[in-house]
């Protein structure tokens, strides 16, 4: 076993070691859910559909010009369908 992999080894493993020791810091979410909010409402909001109109519109020119596979087609769709209805689906859960 090499320098190189023994001293990675050591480096993960204190690594993990450091968010062991500080279990009192797991109480506190706030950033993370605040990093996932904004990711969430970046996706649904007005950047979500500006990408989702781009991802369309390239299928169209797919379709146009005779290039088109279906099952990318398809999960695009079906993929927007998701995002855009995230909202909605979690909701039934809550």
């Amino acid at each position: 076993m090499g320098i190189l992999t023994r001293a990675l080894r050591a480096l993960g493993l204190s690594a993990a070691l450091s968010f062991i020791a500080t279990a009192a810091m797991a109480q506190e979410l706030s950033p993370i859910t605040n990093m996932f909010t904004a990711i969430g409402d970046a996706l649904t909001g007005e950047l979500g559909r500006a990408i989702g109109l781009v991802a369309l519109a390239v299928i169209g020119v797919m379709f146009a010009t005779g290039r088109m596979n279906w099952i990318s087609a398809v999960s695009v769709v079906v993929g927007l369908a998701i995002v855009f209805g995230a909202g909605t689906i979690l909701s039934g859960y809550a």
